[in-house]
């Protein structure tokens, strides 16, 4: 690595004096880009540019500007318009380097020059030196220096219309000076504390289009924001994984409609509402499926705010990447480590903390890792807790790493295991047992058995532990957990047994369900039944430290219990097309004890619900802005007060005709 010089010369004194002018105005350099060209404002006196065309040389570029007197690379070469033998001489401009020009002018020259780069990828030395800048025009300092700002120690911007440097600093906590935004073509200086490689975006976005088209529910920028959205994900991606999949080669289809994303659902044979599909060999269409639920009225374009979209829409992206990266390789791997790295991606695409490893174990309480193998067991929880602990001893970038590393290797298909060794740094063997030790101290088990009142065979179920899990900076998460009753009514379930950092223990509330429905009902410390998780029930489990005895429950089931079922049937012009959610809740418990209603085909809605008594339903429309509640006689009154129907009249149909949307935001406007 050569060794550069501290001073550097014709520019040194420019460089002194601009430190000594931090707070004078500033002004923008123009530049337009035009059909692989661009114009660049050059000033009389220096300008620092940025070589981003293909090599070329110094005598060329004389011969594109009279007035250009003398070249200089900012370190020890020059080359003035009379060309000069010397060894030191520069003949040749490279892309990625930046370069002082000056201009022999009383007034600023307008110099139209190629633009299409050579190269978008660059390796910078450590080190003080010059860097262009091939990505789109009109970006802040702060953007254009995104994938340095880990290597960057301090970089400087020349503003030619005064002569004058304005420093930047990627320290958070010094003031931030108003610096002019950068144009493609142009350069800054740099001073990097080690060498990286660094990336340049396109500015090109994938193609969007709305399935179901644009309706006037929606918002009216939606397209702005989705956009927005997506530029910020493509160029932090480019920014911090080095990666962005070619715009010509990737779709963003946005359902607006249940019908269009039923459609799209069906196409793919999927049913979530947001995934990502990559042809068989890289090369082709990729497509990213997102509803456009995902976004909301409130959402700030460009990820201004962490939102469901934006990490959802950084999570799809990453499998496009690994399917770019990895070929048919990607198909060998299991579901937890695909969906284990897209899950720690779409965290570090947002200026935020990474996950602690402690964090990342909340979500599931699986110990064995080996039944995950299935390349289609999309397990997303378990996968972001095994990659934590993967990326806590081989680092962030191993996440893209494995996905390089099976596409490089001949024999990746047969041998997947092989690329993911050389990019975690251990064996799969071996992670599958490390995995298991990790996790073990952290959990616990709730344990118990249920028992018919009746003395009847118990149905299907399944028992919940909602938990109230501390963190160290004093917030409260909350997970929950899941296990099946055994044939003879007992359960365990593994949860976790601490807060996050904190030896504050985890709290949980109990709740029994049915397997095959939104039936549920809260179980108590004591194991008697209530409606609901109360915030008692929440403070009163906590899972016993190792060497004390197990917590172990006898539940009593009423034979009542979650066998009435209640049907709510949707009728008009509004209340076929229209997407909403329907709860039935009791009259003597409130709105908040709710338990929410299966929808079925033609606006029908039922569920069991947990206990005899009287009802109430509660309709929501699709966006939650407008609600009601219906009782027996068809009837909505915004204040609840309203008579129920027993559970007992499950036989019974109630409809309810919704002709306009006012009929849900307008008291007492529901007719039967």
């Amino acid at each position: 690595m050569r060794e550069r010089r501290a001073t550097r010369p014709l520019v040194a004194a420019a460089a002194a004096v601009a430190l000594l002018l931090l707070c004078a105005g500033v002004y923008r350099v123009s530049a337009a880009d035009d059909d692989g060209a661009i114009t660049t404002t050059l000033h009389p006196g220096w300008n620092l540019i940025g070589w981003i065309h293909e090599e070329t040389a110094a005598s060329d570029v004389f011969a594109q500007v009279d007035e250009l007197e003398l070249i200089h690379d900012g370190d020890e070469r020059l080359v003035r318009r009379s060309a000069s033998d010397a060894p030191a001489a520069l003949h040749t401009l490279r892309p990625g380097r930046g370069y002082w020009f000056h201009i022999n002018s009383e007034r600023p020259v307008d110099w139209t020059r190629p633009a299409e780069p050579a190269t978008r990828r660059f390796h910078l030395e450590p080190g003080e030196q010059l860097v262009a800048w091939a990505g789109p025009s009109d970006r802040s300092i702060s953007d254009v220096l995104l994938g340095l700002r880990d290597q960057v120690a301090i970089a400087w911007r020349w503003l030619a219309a005064d002569q004058r440097f304005v420093p930047w600093s990627p320290n958070p906590d010094l003031p931030a000076l108003n610096i002019p935004a950068v144009d493609r073509g142009e350069a800054v200086r740099v001073n990097l504390v080690e060498g990286a490689e660094w990336l340049h975006p396109t500015g090109n976005l994938p193609e969007l289009r709305f399935a179901g088209g644009l309706h006037h529910w929606l918002p009216d920028n939606l397209r702005d924001v989705i956009e927005a959205d997506l530029r910020f994900v493509v160029e932090q991606f480019v920014a911090k994984f080095k990666f962005e999949v070619p715009a010509e080669r990737l779709i963003i289809r946005i359902p607006t409609t249940p019908e269009a994303l039923q459609r799209q659902q069906d196409n793919a044979n999927a049913a979530s509402t947001a995934w990502a599909y990559s042809p068989e060999r890289p090369g082709g269409t990729s497509e990213i499926v997102m509803s456009s639920d995902r976004w909301s009225d409130d959402d700030e374009p460009g990820c201004a705010v962490v939102s469901n979209a934006c990490s959802t829409l950084a999570h799809e992206y990453f499998h496009i990447l690994q399917h770019e990266l990895a070929g048919r390789a990607r198909e060998q791997v299991p579901g937890w480590l695909l969906e284990g790295t897209a899950m720690w991606a779409h965290y570090a695409v947002f200026d935020r903390p990474e996950p602690g490893l402690e964090e990342a174990q909340v979500g599931t309480d699986e110990l064995d890792l080996a039944t995950r193998a299935d390349r289609y067991d999309y397990a997303h929880s378990v996968g972001f807790a095994a990659v934590a602990i993967l990326v806590n001893s081989a680092g962030s970038g191993s996440i893209v790493d494995v996905w390089q590393s099976l596409g490089q290797s001949a024999d990746a298909e047969l041998h997947w295991t092989a690329g993911f060794a050389r990019a975690f740094g251990v064996s799969y063997p071996a992670f599958l047992t490390e995995f298991a030790e990790r996790r073990k101290p952290l959990f616990g088990t709730i344990s118990g058995r249920l028992h018919a009142s009746d003395g009847q065979p118990l149905p299907p179920m399944s028992v919940f532990a909602l938990g109230r899990v501390p963190a160290e900076d004093g917030s409260v998460g909350w997970t929950t957990y899941r296990s099946e009753v055994d044939n003879d009514g007992a359960f365990e379930l593994t949860v976790l047994r601490r807060g996050i950092g904190t030896s504050e223990p985890a709290r949980y509330a109990l709740s029994l369900s049915h397997s095959d429905s939104t039936c549920r009902t809260g179980v108590n410390p004591d194991g008697t039944f209530t409606f609901a998780a109360t915030a008692s029930a929440r403070e009163g489990l906590v899972v016993p430290s190792p060497g004390q005895p197990a917590l172990t429950l006898n539940v009593q089931v009423p034979a009542s219990f979650c066998r009435d079922r209640l049907v709510l049937q949707l009728a008009g012009a509004y209340g076929t097309s229209g997407e909403f959610q329907v709860s039935f809740c009791p009259t003597d418990d409130g709105p908040g004890f709710c338990v929410q209603a299966e929808r079925f085909s033609g606006g029908r809605f039922a569920t069991f619900v947990p206990f005899e008594g009287d009802y109430r339903m509660h309709v929501t429309d699709r966006k939650g802005q407008c609600h009601t509640f219906v009782g027996v006689d068809g009837r909505s009154r915004r204040s609840g007060q309203i008579s129920g129907f027993p559970s007992a009249e499950s036989s019974r149909l109630v409809r309810v005709r919704l002709d306009s949307e006012s009929d849900l935001c307008e008291e007492d406007s529901l007719a039967r």
